[in-house]
């Protein structure tokens, strides 16, 4: 039998379903009982994450 974490068919809806409503990745791993870690990488293959920009320091001489 498959790992729920690895059964991304069924938790799809259920994913998109709560990340529409506002549920942060912990709470809808808490919901589904799958890992955060499942879960964010769910959200980012679905493309419900937005691209992190790269943070860019001012360098300053003198």
């Amino acid at each position: 039998m498959a790992r729920p974490a690895l059964d991304r068919v069924r938790l799809a809806p259920a994913i998109r379903l709560y990340h529409r409503k506002g549920v942060p990745a912990r709470g809808i791993a808490l919901r589904l009982g799958i890992s955060e870690r499942s879960t964010r990488g769910l959200l980012k293959d679905l493309g419900l994450t937005a691209p992190r920009s790269p943070v860019l320091k001012e360098v300053r001489h003198g």
